[in-house]
């Protein structure tokens, strides 16, 4: 066994953000079922990974007036595969159940919002979510909502809006219930306006899918002082795998190697304590998804890791880059758990 694989054995590994419902919801559309199973369990395992964010993320063709709708069907179809699938997985809504999945060999899944458009501008409809499982707040995702305004992935002159005084109410009623909010997409003003609210509730943040502004230049990844305020607040970013994302001005370039970089910038900047990794595989999903397949730039985005059985590779390049074992550790679990257990328990 490499030290790579006895690290992957080790550790508690957590993918911080995958399209998981959206797919398993387009593929149940079509007919078929037991699709984590049939289509994701066997790269999960060889990659060793115990724990999928499985984001709820709607098309923009269906906001906001089926977004409900919409959401509950991914979330439907979520409990009809967890009934069938014999055991291999199981809803993790605390660290409990993600240590104890763990020791049962079986995979947990927590379900985050990617955009509150299901809420359908009534914030009280979180508390229905919450009990469904959802335990992940982002507000928005790379457009507007009644609660928020995210980033512009090319359009570098948008500024927009920051949190609306409904999308206060969803953070603080989040934050109340023992929700994690997610900072990925947002802009830069509902960036510091959720800032403002989590310092005060004494809450860490975390951005499951963003990479460093420094290295890859686009509105969506964050900039050296959104880093340091995630790290102030005890937060993690997750590094996201998309080539775009990583190397905005040369994504047919972008590399494993492309990935580390932004790690080794966090790393630099703050300390080894704000990494995580959420690798934000969009290459199954594409070509259900009309928000992508509609636009020419996002149709050009790859997966530099799209197979979970890459994981072992991912490993052993961070150890070249002279990451320590604990730092591995730290980067593939360790770091989002404390995170997890300090915001939900």
């Amino acid at each position: 066994m490499s030290l790579a694989q006895k690290l992957l054995d080790e550790s508690i590994v957590v993918d911080t953000h995958l399209d998981l419902l959206f797919d398993i919801a387009g593929k149940h559309e079509m007919g078929r079922k037991n699709v984590i199973i049939e289509d994701y369990l066997e790269s999960f395992r060889a990659g060793r990974v115990d724990v999928i964010v499985s984001s709820i993320f709607i098309d923009s063709e269906f906001t906001p007036d089926l977004a409900l709708k919409k959401a509950m069907e991914q979330i439907s179809c979520f409990y009809k595969e967890l009934d069938s699938c014999n055991g291999e997985f199981v809803l993790a809504t605390c660290v409990k159940d993600i240590l104890d999945a763990k020791t049962n060999g079986q995979l947990a899944i927590m379900l985050a919002f990617e955009g509150v458009e299901p809420l359908s501008g009534n914030p009280v409809l979180l508390r229905a979510f919450y009990e469904l499982g959802v335990r992940i707040v982002g507000p928005c995702w790379s457009r507007s909502n009644f609660a928020a305004d995210g980033s512009r992935i090319f359009d570098f002159d948008y500024e927009g809006y920051g949190l609306t005084e409904a999308g206060i109410e969803v953070i603080k009623y989040a934050l109340e219930l023992g929700m994690l909010i997610d900072v990925s997409h947002t802009n830069e003003k509902t960036f510091w306006d959720i800032i403002d609210i989590v310092e005060k509730a004494g809450k860490p943040i975390m951005a499951t899918h963003s990479n460093c502004r420094a290295l890859s230049d686009t509105p969506r990844n964050l900039s050296d002082e959104q880093i340091k305020a995630i790290h102030k607040l005890g937060g993690v970013i997750g590094v996201n795998g998309a080539s775009l994302i990583n190397d905005f001005k040369n994504p047919k370039t972008a590399d494993m190697q492309t990935m580390i970089n932004h790690i080794l910038h966090e790393k630099e900047l703050c300390s080894m304590s704000i990494a995580c990794v959420g690798l934000d595989q969009c290459d199954r999903i594409a070509d259900q998804s009309s928000t992508i397949s509609d636009n020419e730039d996002l149709r050009m985005v790859f997966d530099i890791i799209p197979s979970h059985a890459m994981m072992d590779e991912f490993v052993e390049r961070l150890l070249e880059n002279d990451f320590s074992e604990e730092d591995v550790r730290m980067i593939l679990g360790k770091n989002v758990l404390r995170v997890i257990e300090k915001s939900i328990g």
